[in-house]
């Protein structure tokens, strides 16, 4: 264990830590739960998920799971860990397929968009719990989480900042950073959360987010209105 893991491990309550994988075997067990997890959360919320309910998905016995984590919420940490493990090497894979060179300024801000609404497009039903946890619990994330979810997004940064001379304010990078951060958040709170008052008082289809996303991060980056 690292020496930032037992100071996390010190400073976040029982109930959100989980015994570290010392085997294969272990680590293998701990994903069988949190993919029998993953699957009950298409249909519930995770506080309405029992830890029966993970067991028996998962074709294991109660006394595997609680030898693992000390609580079902001790699960939550494990299962952000996990995602975020895969979330890095999708983008550039993703990213790596599109011929950035070849797009003008419009074009780019349409893919970087299309890049930033399935981030929660997917998988919705499990982003969505990952997304509260967070939000709830901060202290109870790894320890390196910020400077991870920062590289995922520099890879987006990276080809918008392609079109630097199209950027009208006077710092670039960091106008990119806020309108990723602005369309990012926007689309987050449309896709996962859109049961939420301010969410149903903005009704709009997928197809109307998406444009008027590509709108706003046109608009702000360039001070132009799109052709």
């Amino acid at each position: 264990m690292t020496t930032a893991t037992k100071t996390r491990h010190s400073t976040v309550h029982a109930r959100w830590r989980s015994a570290p994988p010392a085997q294969q075997r272990s680590r293998d067990t701990m994903d069988r739960f949190a993919e029998a997890a993953e699957e009950l959360l298409r249909t519930k919320p995770f506080e309405e998920i029992s830890v029966q309910d993970i067991v028996r998905a998962a074709k294991r016995p109660i006394g595997s799971f609680y030898a693992r984590f000390g609580s079902k919420e001790a699960l939550l940490p494990f299962l952000y860990e996990r995602y975020h493990e895969g979330l890095e090497p999708l983008f550039v894979a993703r990213l790596a397929r599109v011929d950035w060179e070849a797009l003008d300024f419009e074009a780019t801000i349409e893919r970087a968009v299309d890049f930033m609404i399935a981030r929660y497009d997917e998988r919705r039903w499990l982003v969505r719990a990952l997304v509260l946890f967070a939000r709830m619990r901060p202290e109870a994330l790894p320890p390196d989480m910020v400077e991870r979810r920062g590289r995922v997004y520099d890879h987006v940064n990276a080809v918008l900042l392609r079109h630097r001379s199209r950027i009208a304010h006077e710092d670039a990078e960091a106008a990119i950073r806020f309108g990723v951060f602005l369309v990012s958040s926007v689309a987050r709170e449309k896709l996962l959360f859109g049961d939420a008052p301010l969410s149903r008082v903005t009704p709009m289809t997928r197809k109307a987010l998406r444009a008027e996303l590509i709108r706003t991060l046109t608009v702000y980056l360039s001070c132009e209105a799109p052709r």
